[in-house]
């Protein structure tokens, strides 16, 4: 589960930060690897270690030709070092060949480094802020310890593979001795186009079933306890809700105390009138947040529900709603909605959200009261 804190100081909101580090960089041109670091595909077989915001004239992709565009992922290996350095084992690779050409405009429209600064200055100066001399764009970067690289593949017709490789570090995106400035969520315009692509009849995806029990110890808010199942995660861009895509069909189950299980009693499976439920469970599992003149930002929407304190035992579910969404791509998420002996909202995103009277009441109209 998520382990909360009050207050988050000057401006550090979200995201999943390991080490925070300043590290200047060297600038040097980023060339093709050669063809035996690169599958079929186009992508990468080793992680690289590319650095630098040096720059070459011309587009950052050919166009013309280009027939798929692939989301590869390289699970990092420990250490650092020069050179590709092998990796583990790949992540699960995702091609696209619908909306090409507009997944190709959207790479090459991303900034060089003349046009990334003139934003930056820009915004600056709208903010009443004077921006330095030389804003080092690139150059000074955090070190957040990402357990992955992520890269695009374009393949061609006619032509080898381009190979475009993400410093999420610096915000860069590195081909063939050019440098562009990741802007726009590249990667999450991708995955948009990509659940487009597998999308289909929401007549065709299953309902998803409720277990016919579930233990309490399972669920209970103990930290090192898994979170609820998430299989929308793997296709949902840092940008994207809960539930990025329309659902084909939501599954409702009603769970009782009995021992040291909930058992089911009740359920209910619905097909129609279903982007009002998805809103819900959107805001649902929003994190809400406020952030002071000074920075300093407060979660809103926390409820310390029956967990441990100083001076109370943690309070096990008594009452408990499970909504399991599957989407038009056929993934499946879970939302558990405490209902006593408190009521919060757990998700695989984020754990012990305020439930909203709307929620609320919506799961008392399909599963009574």
């Amino acid at each position: 589960m998520i382990l909360w804190r009050e207050r988050i100081g000057r401006g550090l909101a979200g995201g999943v930060v390991i080490v925070l580090l300043l590290a200047a960089i060297a600038s040097y041109p980023v060339e093709m690897p050669a063809a035996w670091f690169l599958e079929a595909d186009g992508c990468p077989t080793a992680v690289m270690d590319v650095r630098g915001t040096a720059d070459r004239p011309g587009p950052l992709v050919p166009g013309e030709g280009a027939v798929v565009v692939t989301l590869c992922k390289l699970i990092t290996p420990l250490g650092n070092g020069p050179g590709p350095r092998p990796s583990p084992r790949p992540g699960r690779d995702r091609s696209l060949s619908t909306h090409v050409a507009e997944m190709i405009a959207i790479l090459n429209a991303l900034p060089a480094r003349d046009e990334a600064e003139a934003e930056v200055r820009a915004k600056m100066a709208a903010e009443g802020r004077t921006p330095p001399d030389d804003l080092h764009l690139g150059e000074v970067c955090v070190a957040i310890g990402y357990g992955e690289q992520l890269s695009f593949a374009v393949r061609y017709r006619d032509r080898p593979p381009v190979l475009l490789v993400l410093d999420r570090n610096c915000g860069l995106v590195h081909s063939a001795g050019r440098t562009r400035f990741l802007r726009g969520q590249p990667v999450d315009r991708f995955l948009s186009f990509y659940r487009d692509q597998i999308a289909r009849d929401s007549d065709a995806v299953p309902a998803p079933t409720c277990p016919g029990k579930v233990a309490v110890a399972e669920i209970d808010n103990r930290p090192d306890l898994e979170f609820p199942e998430d299989g929308m995660a793997r296709n949902r861009g840092r940008t994207d809700r809960f539930l990025p895509s329309p659902l084909a069909v939501v599954t409702a189950c009603r769970y009782r105390a009995d021992g040291d299980d909930l058992r089911l009693r009740a359920h209910r499976v619905v097909r129609d009138g279903l982007e009002p439920v998805r809103a819900l469970l959107n805001s649902a599992a929003t994190i809400q947040s406020v952030t002071d003149s000074r920075g300093t930002t407060d979660f809103v929407n926390h409820v310390d529900c029956g967990g441990p304190s100083r001076t109370r035992a943690a309070t096990p579910v008594s009452r408990l709603d499970v909504v399991w969404a599957a989407d038009t791509t056929g993934a499946v998420a879970e939302t558990r909605v405490w209902r006593a002996p408190c009521q919060a909202v757990f998700t695989g995103t984020a754990a012990g959200l305020k439930a909203e009277p709307a929620l609320l009441d919506r799961l008392d109209s399909w599963l009574g009261r």
